[in-house]
């Protein structure tokens, strides 16, 4: 199982407390702009789930995991590419991501996508989880509905979670749910205030 780790002021999922996950809904499949979040994607798509292309990205080597993370705000969410190694063995020497400042430029390099709206009202991209559908508009009461047994765990102004498993884990995590622990794997965390979204985030997990 892969594990990454972020160190991101704006996401503090580091703080959430350690819990299993079998008292939270689970889902295997979220796409944003019709681009799917719950497996690695290709540098060439990242482009696709921001409203302009960046700048320029910021790049960083995590000493924690070894791995590669190439990140970008914009007014309307927070980005982080994180790259594994496995995902690449055609890299065949972490040099190769210096000096890189678009995802242009890192082609079909793949990598886990991290991404936080800290002001669900700007929401603007087509977020898909199966026929559900996340907007600016999107209420606590809906979220009961689509997420029952997460929502029994929610609370007013505190995250809300639903676990986000890949494909490659979701036989294992079904059959030992006690063995996946939040917030070690991928996630989204949903924050309503007076029962509207105020917060969203899709995360993958961390590991340090």
């Amino acid at each position: 199982m892969k594990y990454s780790w972020v160190f991101i002021p704006l996401i503090l999922i580091c703080n959430s407390t350690q819990a299993s996950i079998a008292p939270y809904d689970y889902i295997s499949s979220i796409k944003v702009n019709g681009i799917e979040l719950a497996s690695p994607v290709p540098a060439s798509q990242a482009n696709g789930l921001l409203n302009k292309n960046p700048t320029k990205l910021k790049y960083e080597y995590s000493e924690c995991t070894g791995n590669t993370e190439f990140s970008i705000k914009t007014k309307e969410k927070y980005l982080k590419f994180e790259i594994f190694s496995e995902d690449n063995p055609q890299v065949k020497n972490d040099q190769f991501y210096k000096n890189k400042y678009a995802f242009s430029q890192l082609g079909q390099t793949k990598g886990n996508i991290w991404l936080e709206w800290d002001q669900a009202d700007k929401i603007t991209d087509n977020i898909q989880i199966g026929q559900k559908t996340i907007t600016a508009q999107y209420s606590f009461q809906q979220f009961k509905k689509d997420f029952p047994k997460s929502a029994k765990l929610a609370e007013d102004s505190l995250p809300a979670h639903v676990i986000l498993l890949p494909p490659s884990v979701v036989k294992s995590a079904l059959k030992t749910p006690e063995a996946y622990d939040l917030p070690y794997i991928g996630n989204l965390e949903f924050t309503f205030k007076n029962g509207k979204l105020v917060k969203f985030l899709i995360n993958q997990g961390i590991a340090c």
